[in-house]
């Protein structure tokens, strides 16, 4: 694991228990494809999103696994909410705010919630749409 990361961080606990397992596969699943889940240390620092969602909450986001296929990068942060990152949804979205939920979420196929993020475009994203949280929303909850 990374020096940068400290052994507080949830991060750290879930390298211990589950760095090197593979679990899950890719198919047809509840609201999308059901993903595979590679726990992996990966010091992705080149997302925007993750910089930008670090800086808004005020929070340390470390990558602790890939998934579907190597295609979306799962991020965790201080106070244990689960991001995913994927070039494919051109963005970031919440998977939960546990991790046992977030990796129910991928194994089972159910979707992450898209954020919205004070930087993003809003050409594909619309502010207002019922299946995107709002930063506001992410902290007040």
């Amino acid at each position: 694991m990374s020096p940068e990361v400290p052994a507080s961080h949830p991060v750290a606990a879930i390298l211990s228990e589950f760095g090197g397992l593979n679990v899950g596969e890719l198919g047809r699943g509840m609201e999308c494809a059901r993903s595979d889940v590679v726990f992996c240390w990966s010091p992705h620092e080149g997302y925007r999103e993750i910089a930008e969602i670090g800086d808004l909450l005020q929070t340390e986001l470390a990558c602790f696994a890939t998934a579907h296929n190597h295609h979306q990068s799962l991020y965790i942060d201080s106070g244990g909410r689960v991001f995913v990152v994927s070039p494919m949804m051109s963005g970031i979205g919440l998977m939960r705010r546990t991790f046992g939920d977030a990796m129910e979420r991928a194994l089972l196929g159910r979707k992450a919630s898209p954020l919205l993020l004070p930087s993003h475009d809003g050409e594909v994203l619309l502010r207002g749409s019922p299946q995107i949280m709002s930063i506001g929303e992410l902290k007040t909850g």
